[in-house]
């Protein structure tokens, strides 16, 4: 629905604003534009001040309406073009400037190529009508806690829109592995999200694991690897910042950061709905409502169901309770946000979101693949998941002119309770886990970007709180079980980051954070008997931590001219040291970055092309590796600190729009990644078994010497860093009669071979591959429906994401992998309503 203006053509002039005297530059001309979300009629009185070009719009066709925010470098019309997005509104040009229109009826257009004087006929005015300007699409981030354009942003960021991910079929954060060059995703057991970011990640995805690559939802630190998945519907954009984030971030994003924007609320009815059917039987069905209340209050709410089958089959279902197929899905969740804006000084916005993953959920399969086929494997047991996720976020932001208040707080509660199977050929034995986990993240922030100085400063608390059951059937009935009732982690910081402009061209950029970590647990290790009654205490698990670090960051940023820039910098990052099973000492120290970055940002042929180019050089010290030890007799996951690693590279990001029908856009890295200096002392269980002696590897042993005998792992491929990474896409849009349009796409992504663990095991390498998707999509001429039909992975190639060789026996030739998904295809009807 859209609010039509009560006035006639008479009143264009009476109580407008003709805010400035003399029209400036072709549109194409680009300039800084700083004006915030607010009332419109004072938005595009703040339009015609900053342009210098007239605006005239009537006082009823605004009347209620807000602007977006419209801050970074654009050409006049685009940045109205976004001023007025949300209000349902467009414009045209008038004498030298431009007049605000309707866009709900035959007057619905871009840009006029001449003076439509108030008297124009809508009839005239569609046959006065250019085109819109042939230019690459800018996303505005807030990557640096401001809003700003990508093109403006002197980091390596990568930023793409809710709806372009959508085409692309982006679902879950797995997905955006080919959105962003030097950027790995993959699933692990549990549905747990491993993240590599330039060759740095973490594989502990337990609840004592930290991410090296910092995830956020709506500015909300997410800790948990299995609370990210299943959010991806209803979002505004992502943003993918690689390079250590220690400043403004700071928390475990000694790799980069992940932000994930949902769409807030708008002062205006609109509505969607999508439905997507496809192999595997899959069903995803989503929908969203905006509805204004008044002119301060709007609401917006959304869900999403997403169900299919298990793309890993369980083909021989053994004696007693037969397995079920894995890697499936059967997620329901919902979001509901409120936006409250009494004023143009105040805004708060609260979200609270819901999900529940059902089904059988993630699973390795075992190699050497009992069934010869990736995609099917021997089970016996009925794995399951009954998973909650709930979440609340709330945002203040008050302006106080001369700057600008933030207030960001999230409360987030965690439900895991999974049935899995080790699928081993010697094994097939089930493990049950319930584990609960709440966690709050509190931050203020003072910021401003007026004049020469863009700043801001504040105070951030996290804690988390954790309890955790876990019970693993052993070959001899009893079972051994990690009790682990009270596990804590506490965080605070204080820091402060400013952009100070030396010149019009030059900016000067500085900024310092201090952080305090306290981390914890108390538990033990068990063996039970059937009965779950206690056998013996196994070990003790104790730890009480803490960790200060301080980082900062230096850089500096040059206009080539309008559409180039230069910029360099150097920065720290710091992921918090952590502890693992057994009594003290059993902690293992932090990780610390110093990186390097160079980058060049540009755009040319009259914006028809984007091209990004960034160089980079990494210092690790204390590298966090996680590997299987013997403890007190058994197996578990140690942490160690890896000594030194260095990683170098080069990353090119481009789009080029070079007809209004055809778009080609790529990103390509190159990765070097090794271990400087890397040894274990008492080795681990594949160091330790003989048999490895003749083993294709890339660490350096003594088999002469009797175990526990050292490793020494210097020059050793990092996990996950492949040397080349392509992806690149083309789509081309048809044009139809009847006003509607036809759009084909074709990307393809590339890899060379990679190891996926540090100990360079033949049996844990993933070989060279190509990953190809295709899409057709019809859209019809008024924009209000949509029909995709596409396929995912054309080659059909079994890719493995996770390999692990048998840790209990220290034998490569078997383990565990977890592959992506083979083949899909499907037809996706999306409609929009207002």
């Amino acid at each position: 629905m859209i609010h039509r203006s009560r006035g006639g053509v008479a009143p264009w002039l009476m109580g407008s604003a003709l805010a400035a005297l003399v029209a400036t530059g072709a549109h194409a001309e680009a300039r800084a534009y700083q004006i915030k979300s607010q009332d419109l009629a004072r938005a595009l009185k703040e339009f015609g001040l900053q342009s210098g070009r007239p605006i005239s719009f009537t006082d009823d066709r605004v009347r209620g309406r807000r602007s977006v925010e419209v801050v970074g470098t654009y050409d006049d019309e685009a940045a109205l073009r976004r001023l007025l997005r949300d209000a349902g509104l467009t414009f045209v040009r008038a004498q030298n400037g431009f007049a605000v229109v309707r866009a709900d009826g035959p007057e619905m257009i871009k840009v006029a190529t001449q003076a439509v004087a108030p008297a124009t006929t809508p009839a005239q005015v569609r046959a006065g009508a250019a085109p819109e300007p042939i230019q690459v699409e800018e996303v505005v981030v807030t990557a640096q806690r401001r809003a700003e354009t990508v093109q403006s942003v002197p980091l390596a960021v990568s930023a793409a829109t809710g709806e372009s991910l959508a085409k692309q079929g982006v679902k879950n954060i797995v997905d955006l592995s080919s959105q962003a060059p030097s950027l790995q995703i993959s699933n692990g057991g549990g549905g747990n999200a491993q993240v590599f970011m330039r060759g740095v990640g973490s594989t502990n995805t337990t609840v004592v694991g930290d991410p090296a690559v910092a995830v956020h939802v709506d500015g909300i630190y997410v800790s948990r690897a299995n609370a990210i998945s299943g959010l991806f519907y209803d979002l505004d954009r992502v943003e993918v910042v690689r390079g250590p984030q220690g400043t403004l971030y700071g928390r475990n994003a000694t790799a980069g950061a992940i932000n994930i924007i949902t769409n807030a609320p708008k002062h205006v009815y609109e509505g969607a709905a999508d439905v997507e059917i496809g192999n595997y039987s899959a069903l995803t069905t989503s929908g969203m409502v905006n509805v204004p209340l008044g002119d301060a209050l709007a609401v917006r709410a959304a869900f999403q169901t997403t169900r299919h089958d298990g793309y890993l089959k369980a083909v021989n279902k053994g004696p007693g309770t037969g397995g079920n197929d894995r890697n499936d899905q059967d997620d329901s969740s919902a979001r509901l946000s409120v936006l409250y804006q009494p004023n143009d000084r105040l805004k708060i916005l609260v979200r609270g979101d819901y999900l529940h993953r059902g089904g059988a959920g993630f699973a390795d399969v075992a190699f050497p693949l009992e069934t010869g086929d990736p995609y099917a494997t021997n089970a016996k047991v009925n794995i399951s998941q009954d998973n909650t996720f709930k979440n609340l976020t709330v945002e203040a932001n008050y302006d106080f002119d001369w700057a600008t208040l933030t207030y960001l707080g999230g409360h987030r509660e965690m439900d895991v309770n999974t049935v899995t199977e080790n699928l081993a050929s010697d094994n097939h034995r089930p493990t049950y886990q319930t584990q609960e986990n709440w966690s709050e993240t509190q931050e203020l922030r003072l910021g401003a970007d007026s004049g020469k100085l863009k700043w801001v400063t504040g105070l951030y608390t996290f804690k988390e709180k954790s309890a955790t059951d876990t019970r693993i059937l052993q070959a001899n009935g009893n079972y051994l079980a990690f009790f682990q009732p009270y596990i804590f982690s506490r965080s605070v910081a204080a820091f402060g980051q400013a952009t100070y402009s030396a010149t019009e061209r030059l900016r000067l950029t500085a900024g310092a954070r201090y952080t305090h970590d306290h981390k914890g647990r108390n538990g033990n290790t068990y063996l039970l008997k059937p009965d779950f009654s206690i056998l013996s205490l196994v070990v003790r698990n104790l730890s009480d931590e803490t960790w200060n670090a301080t980082n900062w960051k230096l850089g500096l940023d040059y206009d080539l001219s309008d559409t180039s820039m230069l910029y360099a910098q150097a920065s720290t990052g710091y992921k918090a040291g952590g502890y693992f099973d057994g009594l003290p000492p059993n902690a293992y120290e932090p990780e610390h970055i110093t990186a390097y970055e160079i980058g060049s940002k540009n755009r040319f042929l009259d914006r028809r092309l984007r091209l990004n180019v960034a160089g980079f050089y990494n210092e690790y010290r204390d590298l966090q590796v996680s590997a299987v030890e013997n403890i007190a007799g058994q197996n578990a996951l140690v942490t160690r600190n890896a000594g030194k690693a260095v990683i170098y590279g080069v990353e090119v990001e481009s789009d080029f729009k070079f007809t209004r029908a055809d778009v080609v856009d790529l990103n390509l890295s190159w990765l070097h990644a090794r271990y400087e200096t890397f040894v274990l002392p008492l080795g681990d269980p594949f160091v330790n078994y003989a048999g490895n002696a003749s083993v294709d590897r890339c660490y350096t042993a003594n088999y002469a010497l009797p175990s526990p005998r050292a490793a020494d792992f210097a020059g050793c491929h990092m996990a996950r860093t492949p040397t080349w990474s392509l992806t690149a896409g083309y789509a081309h849009t048809f044009e139809l009669a009847n006003g509607a349009n036809l759009t084909g796409r074709v990307q393809s992504h590339y890899e060379s071979e990679k190891e996926l663990e540090f100990h360079g095991f033949a049996s844990n390498r993933q070989k060279a591959f190509t990953k190809t998707d295709l899409s057709l999509t019809y859209a019809s001429g008024e924009g209000r429906w949509s029909l995709m039909a596409y396929v995912r992975n054309l080659e059909d190639k079994a890719v493995r994401t996770n390999s692990n060789a048998n840790a209990t026996t220290g034998v490569t030739t078997n383990g565990t992998a977890f592959y992506a998904p083979p083949r899909l295809y499907g037809l996706r009807l999306s409609a929009k309503f207002n």
